[in-house]
């Protein structure tokens, strides 16, 4: 038996599917109205056309029990099959995700996922242009209400799609059946499980994204009108510590070059090679970092940068709302637009977080989710021992003698970010050169540190490096769930256009691949036990609780969680922030927004009651602290 024959025996309709839809709003996620549905019955050649356009709600157009549903990016038909108040299809396979799966790391740019690239990666050539793809769509956003005739155009549009997407999902069989080297029924039942699997959280995407996040609509109104012209008196402020920037707020090029030199770094400083002047990109200025003028620069770099909130548009109903693009990193991670989502911002911008009315909110995170995960993978019991005593860090600081046993994160905050940086450069493989400057000591003492580490260490460290020897002969790396990177050579172009080594991005794809699955399962599990989940973050979920019944419904959610980990790997720890009115930060991220909107309720009192303050007012004020 084939993979095409397995899946034909296993469902009573095997649909290609696809709809077209007008947006609600500029985030682009949910609909203001489905236009139309179509399917097409891969195996018997069926086509079931639906025609939307003149209703808010309609029946569900197939019993989804028994139905194999194929569209390309189910999360665009996510949104159409909720907004018709359909639910969601019990079996999904999405060509756009395993498409990804297959060729992410070889197709690259701007739309080669998409589907007609897609179509001719795999030789399907007869198709229309993105020109004409965009006439067609452009007939569906235009207007409200359509002729007979535009009628017709759109149902076949949308078909042309559908017949489309049922090519791909033809060759996509074969493809993966070849490349996975499928064999028996087994192998296809794991296959579809994993791939279905795969097209659920696609559509549980569409419901987070549906969900939005709630903010203080009130408080980005504050920021946004008075900020430009708040904003300049705090730039005086702190340049009075630097001197780089005029009394317009405008950098000077002399000034910062007389600045390094003050801070003793003139002759270390890169320099351009034609013009031989400092530079100044963003990876220059984080190597300093760590000096205090530095960072005041940054500082005033990014006021300066900052303006409107624009990530903060709300729809119909003040929900803030993002794409949030499951599946967009090699990992398998979301990828939501930094323009777009607050959690991709600065800190201190989630302090315009805010529950809706009769909700607190929960911020729910995997504590120290990546070692939890080495120590499953890998097998080294003294990962997991460390893991399983409490914090990581500390453990470890103890394990190296760099703290005594009664040692605690509060007590030795300085050891446990030693801890903490060689762990990061042991996940992605960082050599002492980064030790030696994240925690300022020599580098004879950053290579010591680092054996020392790899010695502790060393089941999962000989255990990650045969992953990759393994990689290098199979092609590919593979999660327990199926998720998967094909290797594309042992180099690729860096965004400098020079040829780097993948080993480094190879060391940590299997830690982050499997916090991607995990965070699948456990959103699957939250939605389907009727959570609201606004947004999903990294290893994290912002969740939105009736406040009466806030405390049960937190330990179950936490719950949820840790068995969706210890179904893809093993147990991991939740903790969980509580939001009961706008979601505060750490004390030195909450410092910025504090400091912004002070200034900003200053300038508001001196424009209520008298003129704006001079230059000589501001630089008269006390120093800021940083």
């Amino acid at each position: 038996m084939s993979f095409k024959n397995f899946i034909k025996d296993s469902f009573d309709r095997v649909l290609a599917a696809d709809s077209e839809y007008r947006y609600a709003d500029d985030s682009m996620t949910i609909q203001e109205q489905v236009v139309c549905f179509v399917y097409k019955d891969i195996f018997t050649g069926d086509i079931f056309k639906f025609w939307e356009a003149d209703k808010e709600r309609s029946q569900s157009h197939f019993d989804w029990h028994n139905v194999l549903v194929v569209p390309f990016n189910a999360v665009a038909e996510g949104h159409s099959w909720l907004s018709l108040l359909h639910g969601k299809p019990n079996n999904i396979w999405d060509t756009y995700v395993e498409n990804a799966r297959l060729y992410k790391t070889m197709r690259t740019g701007k739309g080669a996922l998409n589907l007609l690239n897609t179509a001719h990666g795999y030789g399907i050539n007869e198709t229309m242009t993105k020109e004409q793809k965009d006439e067609e769509r452009n007939i569906v956003i235009e207007n409200k209400t359509y002729t007979a005739a535009q009628r017709e155009r759109i149902l076949k549009y949308c078909l042309d799609d559908v017949e489309l997407t049922e090519k791909i999902f033809l060759k996509q069989i074969a493809d993966i059946e070849k490349k996975n080297n499928l064999k028996t029924e087994k192998d296809y039942k794991r296959e579809l499980t994993q791939i279905m699997f795969r097209g659920a959280s696609q559509l549980n995407v569409a419901v987070v994204e549906r969900n939005g996040i709630p903010f203080d609509n009130e408080l980005v109104n504050e920021f946004n009108t008075n900020w430009d012209n708040a904003k300049l008196h705090l730039i005086k402020k702190y340049n009075r510590l630097i001197n780089v920037f005029d009394e317009h707020g405008i950098e000077k090029n002399k000034l910062f070059q007389d600045m390094v030199k003050r801070i003793g770094l003139f002759g270390e400083w890169p320099r351009t090679y034609r013009t031989g002047e400092l530079v100044k990109d963003k990876k220059v200025i984080a190597k300093f970092s760590h000096i205090k003028e530095i960072r005041i620069y940054q500082k005033i770099k990014y006021f300066l940068n900052l303006t409107e909130l624009s990530m903060f548009k709300p729809g119909r109903d003040g929900r803030m709302r993002t794409a949030f693009r499951m599946f967009g990193t090699e990992t398998g991670r979301c990828t939501p637009s930094t323009n777009t989502f607050v959690f991709s911002g600065s800190g201190w911008v989630r302090n315009f977080i805010k529950p809706s009315w009769g909700n607190w909110c929960a911020y729910l995170d995997y504590s120290q989710q990546e070692v939890a995960i080495q120590g499953y993978l890998s097998g080294d019991k003294k990962l997991m021992e460390v893991y399983r005593n409490g914090d990581v860090y500390i453990n470890t600081a103890k394990i190296l003698g760099l703290v005594p046993d009664y040692a605690t994160e509060d007590s030795h905050p300085q050891e446990r970010s030693i801890c903490k940086t060689l762990f990061l450069a042991q996940g992605y493989g960082a050599g002492p050169g980064y030790v030696k400057l994240k925690i300022g000591c020599s580098m004879i003492k950053a290579r010591h540190y680092l054996r020392l580490f790899k010695r502790i260490y060393r089941t999962y460290d000989t255990w990650i490096n045969n992953q990759i020897k393994r990689a290098a002969i199979n092609g590919k790396m593979t999660t327990v769930f199926g998720w998967q990177r094909y290797l594309n050579g042992k180099a690729k172009i860096g965004k400098d256009g020079k040829l780097k080594s993948i080993k480094n991005s190879l060391l940590n794809w299997p830690i982050q691949s499997h916090g991607s699955e995990i965070l699948r399962m456990a959103l699957i599990e939250l939605n389907n036990n009727h959570f609201e989940v606004n947004a999903p973050v990294h290893d994290a979920f912002l969740v939105s609780i009736p406040i009466h019944e806030f405390t049960k419904r937190l330990e179950e959610a936490k719950k949820i969680m840790v068995r969706a980990a210890e179904r893809v790997v093993g147990p991991i720890r939740v903790k969980a922030e509580i939001i009961r009115g706008n979601f505060t930060q750490e004390p030195e991220i909450q410092k910025d927004f504090d400091e912004i909107f002070n200034e900003i309720r200053n300038y508001k009192t001196y424009t209520d009651v008298a003129t704006p303050p001079t230059y000589t007012d501001v630089v008269s004020q006390p120093t800021p602290e940083l």
